[in-house]
């Protein structure tokens, strides 16, 4: 983890411990700029609800992608294993988040539901080849 600020992964593993337990208000004190706390817990339930909720966050790495120190986390739910992602600014602030994980089993026809919030070179980092037109139908972003 060269380069990457000291405690950057216990801080997303922290982060999304907050989100999994529904501690809105502590969870948009990490973020940079404001962030309506109930926002934050509509999109989380938006993910989370097909998810059959998460419970276990794994092992974070973190490594720096620019000016963002990036951070993966895996996340195992009662509908399978995913991925969260946090993108840190250089002043320690989480600049963007995004939670993926896959279908629940082979013939569900609907797409993997994701929450992502940030600004849209942020949402690049975290959401790596997934087409354009589907992050503009992300359910939160910001400017």
């Amino acid at each position: 983890m060269a380069n990457v600020p000291p405690g950057a992964a216990d801080r997303a593993r922290a982060l999304f411990g907050d989100l999994i337990e529904g501690r809105w208000e502590q969870a948009c004190g990490e973020f940079r700029g404001q962030l309506d706390a109930g926002r934050i817990a509509r999109a989380w339930a938006h993910a989370a609800t097909p998810a059959g909720g998460f419970d276990h966050v794994g092992e974070p790495s973190a490594r720096q992608v620019g000016e963002y120190t990036l951070v993966e986390l895996p996340l195992t739910s009662a509908a399978g294993d995913g991925i969260g992602r946090i993108a840190l600014d250089q002043d320690g602030k989480v600049a963007g988040l995004t939670v993926q994980y896959p279908r629940r089993h082979r013939l569900d026809p609907r797409p993997v539901r994701t929450f992502v919030h940030g600004p849209p070179g942020v949402t690049d980092l975290l959401t790596p080849g997934r087409p354009r037109r589907a992050r503009r139908r992300a359910p939160v972003s910001s400017p």
